[in-house]
């Protein structure tokens, strides 16, 4: 029996692969199969990691700028309402 470690992307994902020289063809296949889809599982769930990170990233890049936007608006509001005010004053001194 043959066993061997795949080390993928060096975060500690491992696959064991473990086929029996003894097997038939069909279940070696078999094995090679499921092995290449697995594989193909990590990898897809891999770059789909990395760009759920780069959306959270962006996210939290775009949350700060909204805060930001917020904090100017409230802001000008208040400066137009004392601008308001001041003039209202204007007019009603003869």
């Amino acid at each position: 029996m043959r066993s061997q470690w795949l080390t993928l992307f060096g975060q500690g994902a491992y696959i064991y692969r473990m086929i029996d020289d003894s097997a038939p063809a069909f279940y070696e296949a078999a094995l090679r199969e499921l092995e290449r889809r697995v594989l193909e599982l990590t990898v897809l769930c891999e770059r789909q990691h990395k760009e759920n990170q780069t959306l959270k990233r962006q996210l939290q890049g775009l949350q700060h700028e909204r805060s930001g936007l917020i904090e100017k608006h409230e802001l000008t509001k208040h400066r137009v309402e004392a601008m308001i005010g001041r003039l209202k004053n204007l007019e009603e001194t003869p």
